[in-house]
């Protein structure tokens, strides 16, 4: 079966496109791709963006939905207001499909992603085709403007985004993610606190969960698996100076 990645490259193969293919081959899932940005960035910062040609990154879209069969996507970075609309409108054929999106802000190391203007379109045309969306909390209050996961929650809602899974939120020796479905609380996914700064952790759990989905169709159980996924795979790392690196070997 082949997933459909849309997401930024990331020339240290620790996040975005190169890490979904990653991340699909380990879950008998091959990868498509459809860029949106090239980068220069690297363990400590994102140093710069630069947009794919728009009608070279529709084209691409239209070629690989013709000629493979996509039984889920996954959206990660996108900077270009132009790339979202595209990709909005894409969407609107694949009802039957789940679709998981990683509303990438800011990079990890820091510099960001979207602009404001661009946030607010993408709550408004994009964000609600997600049969999942897979905030931190840091990225759903700023999403959503509010200071609190409630208020942001119903906020989202309220635009339409029903399902939300709140990732990263620290609680003494714990990672607490939670599930919301139509603004109430699924599920509460806990696992121990790692010492150390991951990049592209978020980037994995969504393509993972997007991988599970296709197979359960039951989103906490896709949860569920993912995040036992992830903590399997980030039991070994490749240490940087600022952040540590899957490490699939």
């Amino acid at each position: 079966k082949y997933i459909l990645s849309i997401s930024g490259q990331d020339p240290t193969n620790g996040a975005g496109n190169s890490l979904d293919i990653l991340v699909a081959n380990q879950h008998n899932f091959h990868c498509l791709s459809s860029i949106t940005s090239l980068t220069i960035q690297d363990a400590e910062k994102l140093h710069k963006v630069e947009d794919v040609n728009e009608s070279f990154f529709q084209e691409n879209l239209k070629n690989l939905n013709k000629n493979f069969n996509v039984s889920g996507i996954k959206i990660g970075a996108i900077s270009s207001s132009k790339v979202i609309e595209i990709t909005t409108k894409f969407l609107d054929q694949f009802t039957k499909v789940p679709i998981v999106i990683d509303p990438i802000i800011e990079a990890s190391g820091g510099g960001k992603f979207m602009k404001k203007q661009n946030i607010n379109f993408s709550l408004r045309n994009l964000y609600p085709l997600a049969t999942l969306l897979t905030p931190n909390l840091d990225e759903l209050k700023i999403l959503s403007g509010c200071k609190t996961e409630k208020d942001s929650i119903n906020s989202l809602l309220d635009r339409g985004i029903e399902n939300i899974y709140v990732t990263g939120k620290s609680r003494k020796k714990e990672i607490i993610s939670t599930l919301f479905v139509n603004g109430v609380k699924e599920l509460d996914v806990k696992t121990k606190k790692i010492s150390k700064t991951f990049h592209g952790s978020g980037c994995a759990l969504s393509t993972s969960i997007l991988c599970n989905l296709i197979k359960t169709k039951n989103l906490k159980e896709s949860c569920l698996n993912a995040n036992e996924y992830m903590r399997k795979i980030l039991k070994n790392s490749i240490k940087t100076k600022n952040q540590d690196f899957i490490n699939f070997s």
